[in-house]
């Protein structure tokens, strides 16, 4: 069997997806399919969506799996069709209601000229979570839907206290300071604007006096142009996207992290602060029910109240508490979001569809 993953970019301008289709792919190639992956914004006017399709016939997929909506890769799947090559659909949280009001008008177009259709003929839908499969249910309650979250490579326990400095942070953090972490795209759906305002509250009250927080990543929004220089009055450092050593010294040298968003389909940097066992401050609409409801991490949503009082909370937890938590996020991921498991399912689904497959 010859999988083929198509998403809108290679790079991380396509949000944690790129991380997933990453991820995915490095663990299907463990086992005895054949997996490529293309990325449809490198297809260019004119004729991308001709070329596009010219590139998937060469390539001859058994099954073709599109990763989110709105894009080119869900403009063709009626040619996909006349190829007689199957495909399966993983919005990615891009159906959710916060979603769907964004360039509102242009996704009504899209939905009744190519989107709707995407899924009608789709052999079936990747679900997320329960909280993504209410979205899809309002839309259509008889697509044919299949639950298999994200996955996460958990770092090696015995090396979770591994304290090498990030580069990123050296002469502008100061060692030994509490961080509290945003790590991903700067975007208003994160609720970045509350939780600035939230921290320039929170920032002044001698209970916080040692922590600082950091936004890791890349995107336009303006209140976090004035930060670019560290502050060190209100103790906020903006650095650019890491990768890779330097990503992992900054979740080690963090204290907590935070993504008090508006929307997600499951977020992975969420996951992956928690498979370093740090205290997760995360929103209802991360579609992480179970975490928040076993304790597994901390409830705050993007209003600037609460997230005040989440704040204070972490804050001012016990060491106990922390490790309490701490232990929970750990076992929470590697039980629910163990790669090996959900790549598994998703081979039998690809299976099913493809009644060739060795």
């Amino acid at each position: 069997m010859k999988v083929l993953h198509i998403s809108y970019s290679y790079d991380y301008s396509d949000g944690g997806i790129t991380t997933v289709v990453k991820q995915l792919i490095r663990e299907q190639k463990k086992t005895q399919i054949k997996v490529e992956w293309l990325a449809s914004n490198l297809f260019r006017n004119p004729f991308k969506r001709r070329k596009l399709i010219k590139e998937i016939l060469k390539i001859n997929p058994t099954i073709v799996h599109l990763h989110g909506l709105w894009r080119l890769h869900t403009r063709i799947t009626n040619d996909l069709i006349k190829a007689g090559i199957s495909y399966v659909i993983t919005p990615h949280g891009m159906l959710d209601k916060w979603a769907l009001n964004e360039s509102k008008l242009k996704k009504i177009i899209s939905w009744h000229l190519w989107e709707k259709k995407a899924f009608k003929n789709s052999s079936f839908i990747q679900i997320l979570s329960s909280g993504e499969l209410e979205d899809v249910k309002k839309i259509n309650t008889e697509w044919k839907c299949h639950i298999i979250s994200n996955g996460i490579i958990l770092p090696i326990k015995k090396d979770l206290n591994l304290n090498e400095y990030p580069e990123s942070w050296k002469n502008k953090i100061p060692r030994n300071s509490n961080v509290l972490l945003f790590l991903g795209r700067f975007h208003k759906k994160k609720g970045i604007n509350e939780l600035i305002k939230a921290w320039e509250v929170v920032s002044q009250y001698s209970y916080s006096k040692n922590w600082w927080i950091c936004f890791v990543g890349s995107g336009d929004l303006k209140i976090l142009k004035k930060f670019e220089t560290p502050s060190l009055n209100k103790r906020i450092f903006v650095s650019k996207p890491a990768y890779n050593l330097e990503k992992e010294k900054i979740f080690r040298n963090s204290s907590a992290f935070i993504l008090s968003s508006f929307s997600e389909g499951l977020p992975m940097a969420a996951l992956e602060a928690m498979s370093y066992g740090m205290p997760c401050l995360i929103s209802e609409n991360c579609n992480l029910t179970e975490a928040l409801n076993i304790g597994a991490a901390i409830k705050t949503n993007p209003s600037v109240i609460e997230i005040i009082q989440s704040l204070k909370y972490l804050i001012q937890m016990n060491e106990n508490e922390k490790k309490k938590i701490s232990k929970l996020a750990y076992e929470y991921v590697s039980i629910n979001h163990n790669w090996s498991n959900l790549t598994s399912e998703l081979n039998y689904l690809y299976r099913s569809v493809c009644e060739d497959i060795l």
